[in-house]
Order: C-alpha cells, then structure tokens, then sequence
C-alpha cells in the first residue's frame, strides 16, 4: 500500500504499520517499506500522534482505505 507521510515529503511503499508509544503517551506510527538495501534501513516514519488512541485512530483509517480502495493511496493526517 502506497501512503504519503505526514510531511507529505515522501510516498512510500509500505507492507507492514505500526505504532511505538513512549512513557508520555505520545505515540508514532513508522513504516516498513519494501525497499531495503546493505546501506539504509527499511523503516519510514509516517507521522506522529499526542496518543497512542489518535494514532490507533488513524491506523483504523489506513486499514479502511486498504478494504475501500486497495491501490490507492492514503495520505497521513496531520499531527493530532
């Protein structure tokens, strides 16, 4: 699935979301991209959430638009 980051500076090729909390409460979804190579990572961040429910929320959003439209692209929302 293509998304667009939360900057809206990158298009990324994701296959796999998830979501990393921190003790504040606050929480980012990262990506795992299909591209990977010997000098860089495969990970992308999407964006970033006040807390872990927001960026559940938009995870939701992504898993929905996946069932609606499978080769679309979904765009983050901005920073909640």
């Amino acid at each position: 699935m293509w998304i667009r980051t939360q900057e809206k500076k990158e298009l990324v090729n994701v296959i796999k979301v998830e979501i990393f909390g921190d003790k504040n409460g606050k929480a980012v979804i990262w990506g795992q991209s299909t591209s990977e190579n010997l000098f860089s990572t495969n990970r992308v961040y999407l964006g970033s959430y006040s807390t872990v429910d927001e960026a559940i929320k938009e995870i939701n959003e992504i898993e929905n638009n996946i069932l609606e439209n499978p080769k679309g692209v979904y765009h983050m929302s901005t920073n909640k």
